[in-house]
C-alpha cells in the first residue's frame, strides 16, 4: 500500500514540473510600453511664435483671439513660451528624425495620455478635479477630441455644444428626436446643464450626487418630503422616465397602466389593478374600464407624493 501511495506522489510531482515548464515555454512577453516620441523635447530651444508664424499663420491668428494667446495675462502659454510652452521647443521640430513636436490631435503618434498632460500643466481642479479615473478619461478621450485649442473660442459654445457629444454619443441624438422628453434639440436644455464631461463623483458623471438630485435642480417641487412617498420616485427618476427621450408622455420608459405594473402586480385577491388592465370579465366588477381609460394617473394624480391626510393612495 506504502509502494503504491508513493508512486501516486512521484507521478503527481513530475505532472507538475513538466506543467510549469509548459507554462514557462509559451509565457508571452509583457508589450513594450509606448515610446514617447518627443522624450528628448527637453534638450531643445524656444524659437519664438514668429517662427510658428511663417508656416501656420491661421493657427497663430486663431490664437490670437484666444484666451490661450494673450501674452498680457501670465497665466496662459503665450505670456512664457508662447506656441512652444504646450508643443514643445521649435528646434526639435526640424533637427529631431520623426518631427519630434507635441501634436495636441496626435499627428506624429502622441499617446493621449501625453496630449492631455499638457493641458492639464494648468487646466486642473475645480470642475476638472474629478478628471482622473472619469469616463471620458478611462476611454482615452482626449482634451482636442472636443476643444480646438486654435480657434477665437476654444470653449464649445451651448449651440455647438450637443453636436460635440453627439459625436461619441449617437444613441442620446436618436432618443432627442422621439416625440417627448427634455428640450435639448430646442438648446433649452444642453448636455453640461446635468453632466460634466470633465468627471464627477455621481453616475454618468452627473454633476449632482445622484439622478434625483440632478433632476430636483429643475423640477423642485418632486423633492419632497411628502407625508406619503411613491418609493420608485424617492430612489431613481430613470425608473419611469426616460430622460433623453421617449415615445410615450411624459418621458416614461412604458404608457401606463403597463409601467405601473411592473411593480403593482403582486396584489392578494382579486385587486382593480390586474384585474382591469388583465381584461378579467369578472361580473362582479363594478368600476369602469371606460371611467379608467387604462391611465392609473386619471385617479392616482399624487404618483410622485402627496401631503394631503388623506393621500395615502396618492390619490390626492
Amino acid at each position: 500500500m506504502q509502494r503504491v501511495i508513493r508512486s501516486i506522489l512521484i507521478l503527481a510531482a513530475l505532472m507538475m514540473v513538466a506543467a510549469a515548464g509548459h507554462a514557462e515555454e509559451t509565457q508571452v512577453e509583457p508589450a513594450a510600453p509606448d515610446v514617447n516620441p518627443c522624450a528628448g523635447m527637453a534638450d531643445g530651444e524656444v524659437m519664438g511664435v514668429e517662427a510658428c508664424e511663417e508656416c501656420h499663420a491661421s493657427h497663430v491668428e486663431g490664437m490670437r483671439m484666444n484666451p490661450h494667446g494673450q501674452a498680457a495675462d501670465d497665466r496662459t502659454p503665450f505670456a512664457r513660451d508662447e506656441c512652444e510652452t504646450c508643443h514643445g521647443p521649435g528646434t526639435t521640430h526640424f533637427d529631431v528624425e520623426g518631427n519630434c513636436i507635441i501634436s495636441l490631435r496626435g499627428k506624429f503618434g502622441e499617446t493621449v495620455e501625453l496630449r492631455n498632460a499638457t493641458c492639464l500643466q494648468c487646466h486642473r481642479g475645480e470642475a476638472r478635479m474629478h478628471w482622473p479615473g472619469s469616463t471620458h478619461e478611462t476611454s482615452d478621450v482626449a482634451c482636442a477630441d472636443c476643444h480646438h485649442m486654435h480657434s477665437g473660442k476654444d470653449v464649445v459654445s451651448r449651440q455647438q455644444q450637443a453636436e460635440v457629444c453627439y459625436g461619441c454619443h449617437a444613441e442620446v441624438r436618436a432618443s432627442t428626436y422621439l416625440p417627448y422628453g427634455h428640450p435639448i434639440r430646442e438648446q433649452q436644455i444642453l448636455c453640461s446643464d446635468c453632466h460634466n464631461p470633465h468627471g464627477s463623483t455621481g453616475p454618468t458623471e452627473l454633476k449632482a450626487a445622484s439622478v434625483n438630485d440632478t433632476c430636483y435642480e429643475c423640477h423642485a417641487e418632486k423633492r419632497g418630503p411628502f407625508l406619503w412617498e411613491h418609493f420608485p420616485v424617492t430612489e431613481d427618476c430613470t425608473l419611469c422616465h426616460s430622460v433623453h427621450g421617449s415615445i410615450h408622455r411624459g418621458a416614461l420608459t412604458r404608457r401606463p397602466p403597463h409601467l405601473c405594473q411592473e411593480c403593482h402586480m403582486q396584489y392578494i385577491g382579486r385587486d382593480h389593478v390586474r384585474e382591469l388592465y388583465d381584461y378579467d370579465l369578472d361580473p362582479n366588477l363594478v368600476v369602469s374600464r371606460g371611467l379608467l381609460t387604462h391611465g392609473c394617473a386619471n385617479c392616482h394624480s399624487q404618483v410622485h407624493g402627496s401631503n394631503h391626510p388623506s393621500g395615502a393612495s396618492l390619490m390626492r
